[in-house]
C-alpha cells in the first residue's frame, strides 16, 4: 500500500507541474501521515542527515570552478586548438566540436554549460562554413553529455553519494567510456560529411596548432590537477573540486583576464542558484529515500526483478531500457536519486560491480539531454541555431543511436569502466 501511495502521489505530483524536489517531499509527508502513522518531523530530521556528506561539497564547488571557467573565454580557445588540431579532417568542424566538448567537459562537467558555450561558437561557424544548420546543431547538442562522462562530473559526484561508491574511482572510470563515445560520434560525422558534402577544406598548420595549444594549456591543466592529485592520494575528490576553484580563479583572472573583478560577484550568485537546486534536491532525496527503505521498496523490487532476471547482464539492458524512459521526463540528476535507491540493491544482488553499474546507468540516463520533453541540451541547441525543435528530432537520431550504443557496450564489456581504475588505483 505504502509503495502505490508513494509513487503514485508523485507522479500526481510531477504531472500537475510540482517542482521535483518538492514532489519528492510532498509525496514522502502524504504517505507517512496517511499510510505508516509516523511523525513527519522524522522526514525533516532525514533531509538534514543526508546532507552530513563531504562528498557532497564537491558539488558547488566543481559548479563554482566551471562557472569561473566558462566565464574567462577558455570555450572559444578549447575550440580554436580543437579546430587546428582536426580541421582538416572531413567534418573538420564537427570533429571540432565534438573534440571542444570533450575539452570542455573536463573543465566545466556540465552538459548545458557545454551546449551554451560551444554551440554559441560552433553552430554559426559551422553554417557559414557549408554545413547545415540541423547537422551543425545535432553535433552540438549530442556530444555535450560527453561532459557527465569525463571527469570531474556533477552527475558522478551524485551517484557517489547515493551509492557509497569512491568518488575518485567513479572519475578514472569515466575517462574510457567519455573518449570512446567521443571517438564514435566523430567517426559517424566523418561519415555523414563525407556523404553529404559538408564543410571546406582546411590545410594543417602545425604553427598555429602550437599556439592554439599554448593559449589553452592553462584550461587544459585544470583536469589534469583534479585527477593527477586523486591518482597519488595527494587530495580527495571534495579537495580537487576546492583547488580547482582556486585554479580556475587564478588563470582566468591573471592569465585570461576575465571575467573582470566587477562580474564576479554574478559568477558567484549563478553557482549558487546552480548549486542550491541540485542541494535542494539532495535533500528531498533523504526523506523520500528514508521511506522507501521502511517499506521494503528496494527488496520488493529486488524480489521482483530476480523473478524475472535470469542474470546481471539483462539487469543491465534493463537498468538501460528504464534510464531511456524516465531520462525522457527527469533530467539525469532528479532521475539518478529516484532510481540509485531502488536499482542498486538489485544490482548488489546480482554481483555487478558498482563502478561498472554506475556508468551504465549514468550513460543512459544523460542521453535525456537529448530527447524531448525535458532535454535541455536539446532546447539550448534550438535556442542557438534557430530551428524548431520538431525539425531536430532527425538529424539527431544517428547521434542518439551512437549514445545508446554506448550504454550497450559498457554493459557487454565491463573493462572498458574497470581496466583504468585497477591499473591506477
Amino acid at each position: 500500500m505504502g509503495t502505490v501511495v508513494l509513487f503514485g502521489l508523485f507522479a500526481l505530483f510531477l504531472v500537475i507541474k510540482i517542482p521535483i524536489p518538492f514532489s519528492l517531499a510532498l509525496s514522502g509527508i502524504f504517505t507517512l501521515l496517511f499510510v505508516t502513522g509516523r511523525p513527519v518531523v522524522v522526514v525533516v530530521q532525514r533531509m538534514a542527515t543526508s546532507m552530513e556528506s563531504f562528498s557532497l561539497l564537491a558539488i558547488p564547488l566543481f559548479i563554482l570552478a566551471g562557472e569561473i571557467i566558462n566565464k574567462s573565454g577558455a570555450g572559444e580557445r578549447l575550440v580554436k586548438f580543437a579546430n587546428r588540431l582536426v580541421g582538416h579532417i572531413t567534418g573538420g568542424l564537427a570533429h571540432s566540436n565534438i573534440l571542444a566538448s570533450m575539452f570542455f567537459g573536463g573543465i566545466s562537467g556540465s552538459a548545458s554549460a557545454d551546449t551554451a558555450a560551444i554551440g554559441s561558437i560552433l553552430i554559426p561557424a559551422m553554417a557559414k562554413s557549408g554545413y547545415s544548420k540541423e547537422f551543425a546543431t545535432a553535433v552540438t547538442i549530442t556530444s555535450s553529455p560527453i561532459g557527465n562522462l569525463i571527469p570531474p562530473s556533477i552527475t558522478l559526484v551524485i551517484f557517489g553519494w547515493l551509492a557509497g561508491v569512491q568518488i575518485s574511482r567513479l572519475f578514472i572510470a569515466g575517462i574510457v567510456p567519455g573518449i570512446l563515445v567521443g571517438c564514435m560520434l566523430m567517426a559517424l560525422s566523418f561519415f555523414i560529411s563525407k556523404k553529404h558534402n559538408f564543410g571546406t577544406h582546411q590545410e594543417f598548420d602545425l604553427k598555429e596548432l602550437w599556439l592554439s595549444f599554448v593559449d589553452s594549456l592553462p584550461a587544459l591543466v585544470l583536469p589534469i590537477i583534479i585527477l593527477g592529485g586523486m591518482f597519488t592520494g595527494i587530495f580527495t575528490a571534495t579537495e580537487a573540486a576546492a583547488v580547482a576553484v582556486v585554479y580556475s580563479f587564478l588563470i582566468s583572472i591573471f592569465i585570461y583576464r576575465k571575467p573582470a573583478l566587477s562580474e564576479l560577484p554574478a559568477v558567484f550568485v549563478k553557482s549558487c542558484k546552480l548549486s542550491g537546486g541540485v542541494v535542494l534536491l539532495i535533500a528531498m532525496t533523504g526523506g523520500f529515500g528514508w521511506i522507501m527503505s521502511i517499506e521494503k521498496i528496494p527488496q520488493y523490487l529486488s524480489a521482483a526483478f530476480l523473478s524475472v532476471t535470469p542474470n546481471g547482464l539483462v539487469f543491465l539492458f534493463s537498468v538501460i531500457a528504464i534510464s531511456l524512459i524516465v531520462g525522457c521526463f527527469l533530467t539525469p540528476t532528479s532521475a539518478l536519486v529516484l532510481l540509485v535507491p531502488i536499482l542498486f540493491p538489485v544490482a548488489q544482488t546480482f554481483r555487478v560491480d558498482p563502478l561498472h553499474f554506475g556508468m551504465v546507468l549514468v550513460s543512459a540516463l544523460v542521453i535525456g539531454h537529448v530527447t524531448p520533453p525535458v532535454g535541455l541540451c536539446l532546447y539550448i541547441g534550438s535556442s542557438i541555431s534557430g530551428i524548431p525543435v520538431s525539425k531536430l528530432i532527425k538529424p539527431i537520431m544517428p547521434f542518439f543511436g551512437v549514445l545508446v550504443l554506448l550504454s550497450v557496450l559498457i554493459a557487454l564489456f565491463p573493462e572498458i569502466v574497470l581496466l583504468l581504475p585497477r591499473l591506477l588505483l
